[in-house]
């Protein structure tokens, strides 16, 4: 007989070495909760959050990264009360909850979040060198959140007695902490137009313009959000710079050519251009037609991505029904008169390739 065997050994489980959820710290947790934000898994992300929760109700970090999910997920109410919560742990460090809260109320509370939000922000500004990239950063966001509060004086809170003055305090205010911030001249010239200043105006968004123009349009870092440039084409349609307008959504299309927005401002355009060209006896079909398309496109993308702006594409929809009737078509079918003047969508506003920028 052979010599005896020992005990067999436990054959190691293929998870041994693993760390299971409850093994992961919270800095593992909020670091794969940013990551599964970062790849749009949302679902998992707010999972991995509540773990981090769980392991300490009151880790800011994690309420506002839960928060954050839940507002990219339409859980407005939640979203909020996650943001109370990060207040009453930290009223007074952590800007990020504020602007979040400042964004999703209304006229003076959300005026209050965004105050309590700079006031933060100066405390984080104190800690670092004033000369910094981080101090930079932080007096950027400052300036963006007197904007804000510009804007909400502008129309929730217009009818305040002291709404312009208000404007003018906060704009004063965000051109002191950062002199180079275009969202603050550009807010500035909405507050002229209100005042009826429109050359004050144009002043103002040629400023604005003048402190990204020059600088590389392809970083998203160093040029103004996709909305605020739409907001600036708004602006410039005021002022009656169409072919500024058109210069700046041509850009804008390069960027992104699925916004509603976008196709029924370059529809508008080419509208005003038509109304224009006939006032001065010239012939408005091109124009007119060039806007029908740009007004059904906004239309099509509007049906695909159940936009929420109807006053918007109720207008179009009119000025579709409106140009019909006087574009050489049958009946109002513009199937024709886009024949008679094709479209070249690569480059809608048939400007040159020149990426400058004009005022």
């Amino acid at each position: 007989m052979g010599p005896r065997r020992g005990k067999m050994a436990k054959r190691p489980s293929k998870k041994a070495g693993l760390q299971t959820k409850s093994e992961l710290t919270m800095d593992q947790l909020l670091t794969k909760t940013q990551e599964l934000m970062d790849d749009n898994n949302y679902e998992l992300a707010f999972k991995t959050a509540v773990q981090a929760i769980e392991l300490d109700e009151t880790n800011t970090r994690a309420l506002l990264l839960a928060s954050i999910i839940q507002l990219e997920s339409g859980d407005i109410e939640p979203a909020i009360n996650c943001l109370l919560r990060c207040v009453e742990i930290s009223p007074d460090r952590g800007f990020e909850k504020y602007m979040y809260l400042g964004q999703f109320t209304v006229e003076l509370a959300s005026v209050n979040y965004y105050q309590c939000g700079i006031n933060a922000l100066q405390l984080d500004l104190n800690d670092v060198p004033s000369d910094s990239e981080h101090a930079r950063v932080l007096k950027r966001k400052m300036a963006e959140a007197y904007v804000a509060m510009t804007e909400i004086y502008l129309t929730d809170c217009c009818f305040e007695s002291d709404a312009e003055a208000k404007c003018e305090e906060f704009l004063r205010l965000g051109a002191e902490i950062d002199p180079e911030c275009p969202e603050v001249y550009q807010t500035m010239a909405s507050v002229r137009l209100s005042q009826n200043q429109p050359e004050n105006a144009r002043e103002c968004v040629t400023k604005s313009m003048s402190l990204w123009a020059n600088k590389d349009q392809n970083d998203p870092t160093q040029i103004p959000s996709y909305e605020n440039r739409l907001a600036l084409v708004r602006l410039l349609l005021e002022l009656d710079d169409k072919d500024g307008a058109l210069n700046i959504m041509e850009r804008l299309q390069k960027e992104d050519d699925e916004s509603v927005d976008l196709w029924y401002l370059y529809g508008w355009t080419y509208y005003l251009q038509g109304e224009e060209a006939e006032a001065n006896g010239g012939d408005k079909i091109e124009m007119f037609a060039s806007a029908w398309e740009c007004f059904n496109q906004a239309i099509k993308l509007a049906t695909l991505q159940e936009f929420e702006n109807d006053g918007l594409v109720d207008h179009a929809r009119e000025l579709v029904a409106l140009i019909g009737t006087v574009l050489p078509s049958t009946n109002g079918d513009l199937d024709d008169a886009a024949d008679a003047q094709e479209v070249d969508w690569e480059n809608i506003s048939s400007g040159d390739e020149d990426d400058e920028m004009t005022g």
